[in-house]
């Protein structure tokens, strides 16, 4: 339990700031993609909206960006579909999202080239984003899920890497790009919206909730944008955004958990199936999960900006955004089985050993923010001097309550029947199962998980003829210094079971969780924390090593800097570079030589140097027609608890649990090449390929080293194996297909982007080398497909999406078949938008028509479903006004 005055802070609410910035340069990526804003005012005469708007952006930021870029913009009204970056993301070509697998957070981090959302990098305006990621686990994904889409005018993800990119993305940068009144135009908008959802699973009754939830489908919120110039001169800019969101949804989640192989007599085989049967396994468990959720999101952006002179423009903007969660989970077991007998190969019959009632209510709450300065001089007609100073914060916070009563029924069977992915069940004398009266106490427990990261940060930029049109020599130099700060304190208090039956705490809710069909047995929490969990004895020890085990602290310091040259001819751009990058880290990590925490903290340092060199080089052949080419090598840092995890030492058995301090970062050489086609004024077709080299993955495994003359057993994440990625990248757009006839005559639009994606890995599992042809987290292929509609007079547009993504390991097993699988998903969106006046716009929304549920699952041999959870539809009306 680590002490610290660093309180959960109210980051959520809305952040207010002043102002002042310049015109016509953004950042230092600006070399490499251009300001969102600035494009729109060379793209077409006649002023679009929508996504035809969004789609003549992309073309023209790809025109003009050296590097492989993809951009996301935002239209004057605000038009996405998507309420948050994170799902609006993944239209971009090779860009997925993996959402939080366990404790069902409404979180998604943002993957680029099927590489794990821990290695690639992610920036609000150029300043580093971090998220206290997974219940506070250290990790290095950032969590989109609660930045909404106003906030960003474009977000760029940079596929290839230059000197002046962080040096801590294997995958991808992705930059989060605001709103300037003083480089694009007056806009101002709100929005007020209705949401129901609606599906299969929406039944599940609330009377066992807690919090805020209610049983009711319907949702909405409140959006706003406001963009203005202002003073005399208009040499003032102020740009307001806010949020205000919140739906009710349920859900059930059936998780068959596990599989077990069985040899010819029944029992269990193996680990390496050497005396498998060779017939179907069976589950370890079977399990309905019925979940109740209520969330609340909100927040907002304020910038003021500045324009001094003509050389000089300061900003300053501040943001902040809150996320609180009311989680209910309820939770049925039936487990523990014995005495397989298969009445054919696909068929097991068990005796059922334990049935569980389990009950967890959750508080979830996320905050994060930032506060960002920047001053930019626009020293000559071709250089450019740009400094920036930020801090951003991230928090979580999560109040778990749960407890469990279990029987151990003495003549209850259970048949599982694997013909399909999706086992059936059938259980042979259910009635005592359903029996309340049969239940006794098994377990309770409180956990309080309170966590933060900070980072302050500092970069200094000059470019001279460094513009992606530029001709001559040019060269841009830099330095950049972050301090980042993250911590994890969890705080446990089991207690002890006394045994009672559960009684008039519990009762068999009125409805059949949905793929199971039986009824079960839920806990009155309220009930049982009023009559039973005052006389709980509570576990002092377990409660306190629990609450070390999840303990750490990280700081870590990054100085770097860097050069690049480019020199330009008429058809031919090249850059160089190189970045030193230098990192510096402390960490404090509870120790426990004795059996027991005592609040001892063993205390770590280290870091680790590179340089990185980078080139590429575009050709044009024509003015349409030209080919991209780049190296560059880049690195992925070891997670906050590699380093900091707890520390825990047996003497008797000689064995050491611990984070690894003498981690180096993965390292990443990587290829890139890609042709590009422009034709008729806003379409574009692209083909493009790339591979990775990935050296001293990071994989936690146990081994013998020899500490004060003793052998121990040493259990850490270690620099080991290496992996490798390959793929080809596909896209075609266009905001008004040329040729179309009649009433689709410069109205039909579409665009397609397919990513195919190879990845090969060799990871140790104790001493032995595991072989998977895919990286963790990597779908074998990403696609998006999108047709819009301008409808006649300008009053809008009719727009059909479609996502796919392919198959990703998510959990390495020891074995290639122990290792499972998020299934293939589909995603089908529709929308309406309609101007019924100038500044008076209403659509309609309908999400995720497929209805595909997630599904997670083991591969051959004999493949199954572990995991499954409901995707309802979603329907919705916005209404904007634009002033």
């Amino acid at each position: 339990m680590i002490t610290t005055p660093l309180p959960i802070s109210q980051l959520g609410r809305f952040a207010f700031a002043a102002s002042f910035l310049f015109t016509g340069w953004n950042l230092s990526l600006a070399q490499t993609a251009p300001n969102g804003s600035d494009s729109v005012v060379k793209l077409d005469t006649i002023q679009v909206t929508g996504t035809a708007l969004r789609s003549q952006e992309a073309v023209n930021n790809r025109r003009e960006a050296l590097g492989v870029v993809d951009t996301l913009t935002m239209d004057d009204t605000g038009d996405l579909a998507d309420e948050n970056l994170a799902d609006a993301m993944i239209r971009l070509p090779g860009v997925s999202t993996m959402q939080t697998l366990y404790g069902e957070q409404e979180a998604s981090y943002v993957s680029t080239r099927g590489i794990s959302p821990d290695l690639n990098f992610v920036s609000f305006d150029g300043i580093a984003m971090f998220s206290t990621a997974s219940d506070g686990d250290g990790l290095r994904r950032v969590d989109l899920n609660l930045i909404p889409t106003q906030i960003s005018r474009t977000t760029s993800v940079f596929k290839t890497f230059t000197a002046d990119l962080d040096a801590g993305a294997i995958g991808g940068v992705t930059n989060i790009e605001p709103y300037s009144a003083l480089n694009g135009r007056e806009i101002g908008h709100i929005t007020g919206q209705l949401t129901q959802q609606t599906g299969s699973s929406k039944y599940i009754p609330g009377v066992n909730s807690r919090g805020k939830y209610k049983d009711e489908p319907l949702g909405g919120g409140v959006k706003g944008l406001w963009v203005k110039r202002l003073g005399r001169d208009g040499q003032f800019g102020v740009v307001l955004s806010g949020v205000y969101r919140q739906r009710n949804y349920d859900y059930t989640k059936r998780n068959a958990n596990g599989r077990v192989f069985y040899t010819p007599t029944g029992a269990t085989a193996a680990a390496d199936l050497s005396n498998w049967d060779g017939l179907h396994p069976f589950p370890t468990l079977i399990r309905p999960m019925d979940y109740t959720h209520y969330t609340e999101t909100f927040g907002g952006s304020a910038q003021l900006e500045y324009k001094v002179s003509n050389v000089w423009q300061l900003s300053l903007l501040g943001f902040g955004y809150k996320q609180t969660e009311d989680q209910n989970l309820n939770q049925f077991y039936v487990e523990t089985f014995t005495g397989l007998t298969r009445p054919s190969p696909e068929l097991g019959r068990f005796k059922i050993g334990r049935t569980r009632a389990s009950y967890s209510y959750d508080r979830f709450e996320l905050e994060t923010g930032g506060l960002i300065f920047k001053a930019v001089g626009k020293l000559t007609a071709d250089s450019a001097l740009e400094f920036r100073a930020g801090r951003y914060t991230n928090q979580f916070y999560d109040l778990d309550l749960t407890t469990t009563y279990a029987y151990s029924p003495p003549a209850s069977f259970i048949t599982f029947d694997m013909s399909d992915l999706v086992d059936k069940i059938t259980i042979e004398n259910n009635d005592p199962l359903a029996n309340v009266a049969n239940y006794r106490m098994n377990a309770a427990a409180d956990n309080e998980t309170k966590s933060k990261v900070g980072s302050n940060e500092a970069r200094l930029d000059f470019k001279k003829n460094y513009a992606s049109t530029s001709q001559g020599l040019g060269f841009a130099v830099g330095v950049n210094v972050r301090e980042t700060e993250a911590w994890r304190d969890l705080k446990t208090i089991t207690y002890t079971s006394n045994n009672s039956l559960l009684g008039d705490a519990g009762f068999v809710p009125s409805f059949l969780s949905d793929n199971y069909g039986y009824p079960v047995v839920w806990i009155d929490y309220a009930k049982f924390e009023q009559n039973v969990k005052p006389g709980l004895v509570v576990n002092a020890n377990n409660s306190n090593n629990n609450s070390w085990l999840g303990d750490y602290f990280y700081k870590e310091r990054i100085m770097a800097a860097y050069a690049s040259v480019k020199y330009g001819l008429e058809k031919t751009k090249f850059i160089g570079g190189v970045r030193f990058d230098k990192v510096n880290f402390d960490a404090l990590s509870p120790l426990d030589t004795t059996g027991i925490f005592d609040g001892t903290f063993a205390a770590y340092d280290g870091g680790y140097d590179h340089f990185l060199p980078s080139t590429s080089v575009t050709h044009s052949f024509t003015r349409n027609l030209r080919l991209k080419t780049a190296f560059s090598q880049s690195l992925g840092r070891p997670q906050f608890d590699h380093i900091a995890q707890a520390e825990r030492r047996d003497e008797d058995a000689l064995t050491i649990t611990r984070g690894n301090p003498d981690l180096m970062p993965r390292r990443a050489t990587n290829y890139d090449v890609a042709l590009e086609y422009f034709f008729s004024k806003s379409g574009l077709v692209s083909l493009g390929a790339f591979y990775k080299d990935i050296k001293d993955d990071i994989y936690t495994r146990a081994v013998e080293e020899v500490i004060d003359g003793v052998t121990w057993t040493v259990t850490t994440p270690r620099n080991s194996t290496a992996s490798t990625m390959k793929g080809l990248e596909f896209l075609v757009m266009h905001d008004a297909i040329p040729g179309m006839p009649g009433f689709l005559e410069n109205r039909l639009g579409a665009s397609f982007n397919y990513t195919k994606l190879w990845g090969e890995m060799d990871y140790l599992s104790g001493n032995t080398t595991v072989h998977l042809d895919a990286l963790q987290y990597q779908p074998d292929w990403l696609a998006n497909a999108t047709v819009f509609y301008k409808l006649p007079k300008k009053k809008g547009e009719i727009r059909v999406s479609y996502n796919w993504k392919g198959e990703s390991p998510i959990s390495l097993g020891a074995y290639a078949w122990t290792t499972y699988w998020l299934r293939k998903q589909e995603r089908l969106d529709v929308a309406l938008r309609y101007s019924i006046t100038k500044n008076f716009i209403v659509k309609f929304q309908a999400n995720n028509l497929t209805d595909e549920p997630v599904e997670q699952g083991y591969l051959d041999p004999y493949a199954m479903n572990r995991y499954e959870m409901g995707r309802d539809k979603t329907f919705a009306v916005d209404f904007t006004y634009k002033f």
